[in-house]
């Protein structure tokens, strides 16, 4: 197939921009010919190795601006209109993230919507109006997938005559962990710095148990995405020191940076709210660290049992949680052997790409 792929930025080494360049690295090796279409990409972006078979047609244009109540909209639908006069002649087109599913409303190539997570609005009148004119622009949307049963109730409330499907999404490892021993207790998280990803929580959960883990250290991966990121980054210095907990931050990192955050981590933290998915603690799980999520991060629907999810907010609960997994190591590294068999089987990066074909061909 010719597949076309839509998607606002290729410039954070965020989940789903992983997900963007590992779908259509794996399209491209089953076959298939891929040209992703954006708004704003990076010049030597942290992708780009997935991304050496893959024509891209970028705008150049900045993909967000602080505009107020909304506007940003406005700019893009015209974004979206200046890419659909650069669409070529495709089978399909895979929309990624919000607003890439409003092509449909300008081309006659089925269209394909990998929603990933809806856009949130909120409740002013003008937002409502947005809202109105988001849900029409969507509705020539062919097929709109959603990672989880969770996501797609969020999806139909906000598209109720969107056809939709479940496909959870992929992960794989670049290399084997090596599970390097030091003198601390590491625990890492990966994701932009955001009051949804809830970082305070840990490093509260971390303070509340210090005394029982002297030589803890938090290390967070991810950098800051406006200047909401840049106040909440104070705002976790700020509470480290007054819980009198170690952290220590990482901004844009290659693979093996990570990679050697992961050798030393002995546990991995990751509880965030409103998650539609979740694929840095699947990561953690396959290269077998110990891994505790929320029970609103979207991965717990596969995953064999609630053994590692904690109530979303209740550092309580998840400071007694991370003292449990110091103290009874061998018990949950065998749970997370158990889970990291079933990523392993059902949802590489190739199963992913796989069940996206699928849909493609399905749908034309």
């Amino acid at each position: 197939m010719d597949i076309g792929i839509v998607h606002p930025e290729l410039i954070y080494p965020r989940g789903a921009e992983k997900q963007l360049c590992k779908l259509s690295y794996h399209l491209d090796k089953m076959g298939n010919e891929v040209t992703i279409y954006t708004f704003e990409k990076n010049k030597n972006y942290i992708f780009d190795p997935l991304l050496e078979n893959v024509e891209i047609i970028s705008l150049d244009k900045k993909w967000a601006v602080n505009y107020l109540f909304g506007f940003n909209n406005l700019r893009w639908n015209s974004m979206i209109k200046k890419l659909a006069d650069k669409i070529g002649d495709h089978d399909v087109i895979n929309a990624h993230n919000h607003p890439a599913q409003w092509i449909s409303s300008y081309i006659d190539i089925p269209t394909v919507w990998m929603c990933n997570e809806p856009y949130y609005y909120g409740e002013s009148r003008i937002n409502n109006y947005f809202h109105e004119k988001d849900r029409s622009m969507s509705s020539n949307v062919k097929l709109t997938l959603a990672f989880n049963q969770r996501m797609r109730e969020i999806i139909h409330e906000m598209y109720p005559n969107n056809r939709i499907e479940l496909t959870g999404s992929g992960v794989d490892l670049e290399r084997k962990i090596e599970h390097i021993n030091n003198d601390y207790f590491d625990s890492i998280f990966v994701g932009p710095l955001h009051h949804r990803k809830r970082q305070l929580d840990i490093i509260k959960a971390f303070g509340k148990i210090k005394d029982r883990i002297p030589n803890s250290r938090i290390h967070f991966v991810g950098g800051e995405v406006g200047m909401l990121s840049k106040n909440y980054r104070r705002t976790m210095i700020q509470t480290a020191e007054e819980y009198q907990v170690e952290i220590k931050f990482y901004d844009s990192i290659s693979d093996e940076e990570l990679y050697k955050l992961y050798d030393t981590a002995d546990i991995s933290v990751f509880v965030p709210e409103s998650e539609p998915w979740g694929i840095f603690p699947l990561e953690t799980i396959l290269g077998g660290i110990t891994t505790i999520i929320s029970d609103e991060c979207g991965v717990k629907e596969i995953l064999p049992d609630n053994e590692f999810v904690v109530e979303t907010g209740n550092i309580e609960e998840l400071s007694k949680k991370i003292l449990d997994v110091k103290e009874n190591k061998e018990h949950y590294k065998k749970w997370t052997e158990k889970a990291s068999r079933l990523i392993r089987d059902e949802y590489s990066w190739k199963s992913y790409a796989k069940r996206m074909e699928n849909f493609f061909k399905k749908t034309i």
